[in-house]
C-alpha cells in the first residue's frame, strides 16, 4: 500500500485508534479496478475523487497527475506478488485535515494520503453471475443530499452497515437496496441500481445517490447500442414488475439481480439486455467479463 509518501506492506499499522477517520469518519475515498493489470478509468476516479474533497471542504495539496502516477507505482510493485490472471482492486483515501481543537481556528493538519490494493476474489463473486444477487428494501433510508452531498464518496457508512444487517437478518444471501424520504429507490451499499421495463434501461436519478462512474459508461454504452435509457424515480411498484435488474459498480461492473423482496425478476441470469451490456462492456475492455468472474 501506499501511505503519505511511502510504499508500505499492507501488514504495517499506519495510524491509531483517535485518528481523524477512525474517530470521525472525516475521509473520502473511490475505487478502481484494473483488467489486465491496467488502470480502468484512472482519471475519472481521480477526478470524483479530489470533487469529493472539495465538496467535504477537505484541504488536499496532491495534484491529480501525482495521484495517477502512484497509483501505476502501486500496481507496478503488487503484479510480482500474484498470478497472471489476478486483477486488483485499489481504494484510494484522503483522510481530511481536521482536528478536534485546534490551535487557532482553520489551523488542522495536512490531508493523508492513503491507497491500499487487493486483489479480486472472483470465486468470492462467480455465484452473482450464475445465481443472480438477491435484493431487499431496506427500513433504513439513504442519507438526504441536504445533509451529506450525493456526490461526496464518503466513509461516514454506518447506515449502510445497518441496512445490510437488517436485510441479511431477513435472508442472509441478500443485498441492501434503500429508499430515500420520498419512498424513491436510491442505491445499494456498493452499486447503483437499474431496471430493464417496457424494453427501457431504468434509473434513479442523481439528486439522493452516488453519481456512479460504472454507472455514467453503462447509460453511454446502453445508448451508443441504440437502447432506450431513463433516469427517473422509481417506486417499489416498479421495481417489483421489472423485467430485469442489476446493479452496476466497479469491482463486477453489472451484478444481475435475480429477485427484489422475494420476488423473482425474469427469468433467466443474466437477463437479455443484462447480458448485451456485459458482452459490450466486455469488448471495450478486452476481456470476457463473466468468463473472468467464472474463472473459464
Amino acid at each position: 500500500m501506499y501511505f503519505d509518501g511511502d510504499y508500505l506492506p499492507e501488514s504495517q499499522p499506519i495510524f491509531g485508534v483517535s485518528d481523524t477517520a477512525q474517530m470521525w469518519g472525516y475521509s473520502v475515498s473511490d475505487t478502481i479496478r484494473t483488467f489486465g493489470k491496467k488502470l480502468h478509468g484512472t482519471s475519472d476516479h481521480v477526478s470524483r475523487l479530489l470533487n469529493s474533497c472539495s465538496e467535504a471542504n477537505m484541504e488536499f495539496d496532491i495534484s491529480s497527475t501525482d495521484i495517477q502516477n502512484i497509483l501505476l507505482h502501486l500496481v507496478e510493485k503488487n503484479t510480482p506478488l500474484v498470478s497472471p490472471e489476478d486483477e486488483f482492486l485499489i481504494i484510494t483515501y484522503i483522510i481530511g485535515n481536521w482536528s478536534f481543537n485546534p490551535s487557532k481556528a482553520g489551523d488542522y493538519p495536512p490531508s493523508r494520503l492513503l491507497i491500499h490494493c487487493s486483489k479480486i476474489n472472483f470465486t468470492e463473486h462467480a455465484k452473482f453471475f450464475i445465481e443472480g444477487q438477491k435484493v431487499r428494501t431496506s427500513i433504513t433510508k439513504q442519507i438526504p443530499s441536504e445533509s451529506i452531498s450525493s456526490t461526496i464518496k464518503h466513509r461516514s457508512r454506518m447506515h449502510f452497515v445497518i441496512a445490510d444487517k437488517e436485510v441479511k437478518s431477513i435472508d442472509p444471501d441478500a443485498s441492501p437496496l434503500l429508499l430515500d424520504y420520498d419512498e424513491h429507490i436510491s442505491e445499494s451499499i456498493y452499486a447503483n441500481f437499474f431496471i430493464v421495463k417496457d424494453n427501457t434501461i431504468q434509473t434513479p436519478p442523481l439528486q439522493n445517490i452516488l453519481p456512479g462512474i460504472t454507472r455514467k459508461k453503462i447509460i453511454n454504452l446502453a445508448k451508443k447500442m441504440g437502447l432506450k435509457v431513463e433516469e427517473k424515480n422509481l417506486t417499489l411498484e416498479e421495481i417489483h414488475s421489472a423485467e430485469e435488474a442489476f446493479f452496476t459498480s466497479t469491482s463486477r461492473i453489472i451484478t444481475p439481480i435475480s429477485s427484489i423482496d422475494g420476488i423473482s425478476i425474469g427469468t433467466v441470469i443474466p437477463g437479455n439486455m443484462t447480458q448485451k451490456l456485459l458482452t459490450e462492456y466486455g469488448k471495450n475492455v478486452g476481456v470476457d467479463i463473466v468468463a473472468q468472474f467464472l474463472r473459464k
